[in-house]
């Protein structure tokens, strides 16, 4: 599997592929997906619902899914345009005032992580950047572009922060009632 991956990881990245039936039907199953999630009423469906109904597919062997690296290119740019274009002059006035305590937290993060990284490492065959990509915190989609850029496990990074993702949508709204219940006993 690793030799798989490795030899993966080097072959000619293709920008422009022919594009078959399965493109075709990746959007359709982005598409479906999109109104699944929101019609079961999923939490962040419109991210999840594409997602569960792809992997399913593809786990299955039903349909190999095709995403064209222009496409993930265009992706990866909008991506990094609603970060950036988020940013107003109030946000960035507060970011510098808060500063110091932001990289405290930042550094004790990764910190953390690296000691979480190290620990998976003892107990599985991974490799130090495949472990750490996999605990870091973060957006999904951030961490994918990460990974696609390095030579790690991919398919290791995207089920753990998957697995991150579905535990932060499943436990939140549990311990957000817990704490507003026991915030609002104790206030009275």
């Amino acid at each position: 599997s690793l030799g798989e991956t490795a030899a993966h990881n080097t072959a000619a990245l293709i920008w422009f592929p022919a594009l078959d039936w399965r493109f075709f039907a990746t959007l359709g199953v982005a598409c479906c997906g999109v109104l699944l999630g929101r019609w079961l009423r999923l939490p962040s469906g419109a991210l999840l619902g594409p997602m569960i109904l792809g992997a399913a597919l593809h786990s299955t062997g039903t349909l190999m899914l095709q995403t064209p690296e222009w496409i993930l290119a265009l992706a990866y740019a909008f991506i990094g345009w609603s970060v950036g274009l988020s940013f107003t002059r109030p946000i960035f006035l507060l970011a510098i005032r808060t500063l110091p305590h932001m990289m405290a937290s930042i550094v004790g993060l990764m910190v953390l992580c690296g000691g979480m990284a190290y620990g998976v490492t003892l107990l599985l065959p991974v490799d130090i950047l495949t472990a750490y990509l996999a605990t870091s915190p973060g957006g999904l989609d951030s961490i994918a572009v990460i990974a696609a850029g390095s030579n790690v496990d991919m398919a290791f990074v995207i089920a753990m922060q998957t697995l991150r993702l579905f535990s932060t949508l499943l436990f939140s709204p549990v311990l957000s009632r817990y704490i507003s219940r026991h915030t609002a006993l104790n206030a009275t």
